[in-house]
Protein backbone atom coordinates (compact mmCIF):
# COMPACT_ATOMS: atom_id res chain seq x y z
CA UNK A 1 0.00 0.00 0.00
CA UNK A 2 1.10 3.55 -0.65
CA UNK A 3 1.26 6.03 2.23
CA UNK A 4 -1.89 7.67 0.87
CA UNK A 5 -3.76 4.36 0.81
CA UNK A 6 -2.64 3.60 4.36
CA UNK A 7 -3.87 7.00 5.55
CA UNK A 8 -7.22 6.56 3.76
CA UNK A 9 -7.72 3.06 5.18
CA UNK A 10 -6.82 4.28 8.69
CA UNK A 11 -9.42 7.07 8.42
CA UNK A 12 -12.07 4.56 7.30
CA UNK A 13 -11.36 2.32 10.29
CA UNK A 14 -11.42 5.33 12.65
CA UNK A 15 -14.86 6.29 11.30
CA UNK A 16 -16.11 2.74 11.86
CA UNK A 17 -14.63 2.61 15.39
CA UNK A 18 -14.92 6.10 16.92
CA UNK A 19 -12.53 6.81 19.74
CA UNK A 20 -9.57 4.95 18.22
CA UNK A 21 -6.48 6.30 16.47
CA UNK A 22 -5.31 3.91 13.74
CA UNK A 23 -1.86 3.64 12.18
CA UNK A 24 0.43 1.15 10.45
CA UNK A 25 4.04 0.42 11.33
CA UNK A 26 6.49 -2.18 10.04
CA UNK A 27 3.76 -4.24 8.38
CA UNK A 28 1.34 -4.24 11.34
CA UNK A 29 -1.81 -2.19 11.91
CA UNK A 30 -2.58 -0.70 15.32
CA UNK A 31 -5.55 1.03 16.95
CA UNK A 32 -5.16 2.87 20.23
CA UNK A 33 -8.13 3.91 22.32
CA UNK A 34 -8.12 7.70 22.59
CA UNK A 35 -11.48 8.45 24.17
CA UNK A 36 -14.30 7.03 26.26
CA UNK A 37 -16.24 6.35 23.03
CA UNK A 38 -13.92 3.38 22.52
CA UNK A 39 -15.23 0.68 24.82
CA UNK A 40 -12.54 -2.00 24.74
CA UNK A 41 -10.58 -3.33 27.68
CA UNK A 42 -7.18 -2.95 26.01
CA UNK A 43 -5.81 0.49 25.14
CA UNK A 44 -4.19 -0.86 21.93
CA UNK A 45 -5.09 -3.68 19.56
CA UNK A 46 -3.21 -4.84 16.48
CA UNK A 47 -3.55 -6.93 13.35
CA UNK A 48 -1.44 -8.04 10.42
CA UNK A 49 -3.66 -6.14 7.96
CA UNK A 50 -6.70 -3.82 8.02
CA UNK A 51 -9.13 -6.75 7.95
CA UNK A 52 -7.51 -8.46 10.92
CA UNK A 53 -7.37 -5.16 12.81
CA UNK A 54 -11.10 -4.54 12.35
CA UNK A 55 -11.81 -8.12 13.48
CA UNK A 56 -9.74 -7.47 16.62
CA UNK A 57 -11.51 -4.15 17.22
CA UNK A 58 -14.91 -5.82 16.92
CA UNK A 59 -13.85 -8.51 19.39
CA UNK A 60 -12.45 -5.85 21.73
CA UNK A 61 -15.72 -3.91 21.81
CA UNK A 62 -18.08 -6.91 22.01
CA UNK A 63 -17.61 -7.68 25.74
CA UNK A 64 -18.24 -4.04 26.65
CA UNK A 65 -21.35 -3.95 24.49
CA UNK A 66 -22.59 -7.20 26.04
CA UNK A 67 -22.18 -5.74 29.55
CA UNK A 68 -24.12 -2.65 28.49
CA UNK A 69 -27.19 -4.66 27.51
CA UNK A 70 -30.01 -4.30 30.09
CA UNK A 71 -31.13 -7.90 29.56
CA UNK A 72 -29.55 -11.11 28.25
CA UNK A 73 -29.58 -11.62 24.48
CA UNK A 74 -32.17 -14.00 23.05
CA UNK A 75 -30.88 -17.51 22.30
Amino acid sequence: MTPGQIAQTARQIERAYPGYHVWASEGWWYATRTSARARGASPTVHGADPGELTTELAAEETPALDRAMPFPPAP
